[in-house]
């Protein structure tokens, strides 16, 4: 059986988590709650933690798929070094960041999301691994082009006669 990578779950869960929370800070936020700071608060927090977890880090066994649009967000994530390459670094912020979100109603399940993030981070930095960026590889082909069928379906594998009747169509 395979090693598990846990930093890719912790992505994917990360991503759900901003999304979450940034929801969760609008609801706070159009209801003018008693807390509605606390909205404003979790919406920053949901973009910017968008931003840090959209490009996925290259695998260890190195069949990584990109995201769309990922290059200019991997730019951000290089340059920030070991403060967003750390998976350690990235529980202790996620933790820290969560806490706010759990005083009103609207927030809570986006903070509960960050810190289930934040352990699977931390379990992650426990097994030792690091975001890596995905490097661009020129020398693979594109997609292969399928030539377009000559017969309406149904049609016979190319290797079947054609017979006479399929001829006339």
């Amino acid at each position: 059986m395979g090693k598990i990578e846990w930093a890719m779950w912790a992505n994917e869960q990360a991503l759900a988590s901003s999304t979450i929370m940034i929801i969760g800070g609008a609801l706070a936020v159009v209801g003018k709650y008693n807390l509605w700071g606390i909205g404003v608060y979790a919406i920053i927090v949901g973009v910017v933690m968008f931003v840090i977890e959209y490009p996925r880090g290259k695998r260890q066994k190195g069949t990584t798929l990109e995201r769309r649009f990922q290059r200019p967000f991997t730019v951000v994530i290089s340059a920030g070094r070991l403060l967003t390459r750390n998976y350690f670094i990235r529980f202790v912020i996620y933790v820290g960041s969560s806490v706010p979100c759990c005083f009103i109603l609207q927030t809570v399940l986006g903070a509960m999301c960050l810190m289930l993030t934040s352990l699977i981070y931390l379990l992650a930095a426990i097994k030792g691994e690091e975001w890596l960026p995905v490097k661009a590889e020129d020398d693979k082909p594109g997609p292969k082009v399928i030539a377009e069928p000559k017969r309406p379906p149904p049609r016979r594998p190319d290797t079947a006669p054609v017979t006479e009747q399929e001829n006339r169509v």
